[in-house]
C-alpha cells in the first residue's frame, strides 16, 4: 500500500518523468517546442521538493534525488538500468538547481 505521502510524490513526479527524455535529447531546429515550459518544469519539481521537505524538513537536494529514485526504483520504473536512474537524478537536480530550490 503506497502512503499518502509516496501517492502525492508520484503525482507530482509525473510531469518530470515525461519532459526528461526530451530535454535530456539533442534539439534539432525543426524540432517542435517542448511540451512543458520552464515554469511548468519548476512548478513540478518545487512540488515534489515540497512533499519531501514535509517528510524530511532539512534534506539537501542529494537527498531529494536519492528519494526520487529510491521512490521509482521501487515501482520498477528503471528495471535495473542505471544510466536511466543516474539521468533522472541528475535532471531532478539539474531543475532544482536552475529552479532556484536549493
Amino acid at each position: 500500500m503506497i502512503g499518502p505521502v509516496r501517492a502525492a510524490i508520484l503525482t507530482a513526479l509525473a510531469v518530470p518523468l515525461m519532459i526528461a527524455a526530451p530535454g535530456l535529447a539533442q534539439a534539432d531546429p525543426g524540432d517542435p517546442p517542448p511540451i512543458y515550459t520552464q515554469d511548468e518544469q519548476c512548478a513540478t519539481t518545487k512540488d515534489f521538493v515540497d512533499k519531501v521537505h514535509q517528510a524530511n524538513p532539512g534534506a539537501t537536494p542529494d537527498q531529494i534525488a536519492d528519494t526520487y529514485t529510491r521512490i521509482m526504483d521501487e515501482h520498477n520504473a528503471y528495471r535495473g538500468n542505471e544510466d536511466a536512474r543516474q539521468r533522472d537524478r541528475q535532471y531532478l537536480l539539474d531543475n532544482i538547481s536552475r529552479c532556484g530550490l536549493a
